[in-house]
């Protein structure tokens, strides 16, 4: 399955963005970014569905949110 990740500068920015894109009906789960992704130790990840990202990416538009990246990525588990 496509993930998407959402990277923020906090846990407490992930924590807002995810309360933010739960209430677009965004389902969302907190996690640390892969290292490779991250620009510093204090970062924190929304992972969400692939499928999700346009209405997230526009939920994040209409409250002025800028995280660090947004990446897509295979799951590992593959579902």
């Amino acid at each position: 399955m496509r993930r998407a990740m959402i990277v923020c500068h906090s846990q407490t920015e992930a924590f807002s963005c995810l309360r933010m894109l739960e209430g677009a009906g965004v389902s969302a789960v907190l996690r640390k970014p892969p290292r490779a992704k991250q620009d510093n130790a204090c970062a924190w990840g929304v992972r969400i569905r692939a499928a999700d990202l346009m209405t997230a990416q526009r939920r994040m538009q209409e409250k002025n949110f800028m995280p660090i990246r947004v990446y897509t990525f295979d799951d590992e588990n593959g579902g």
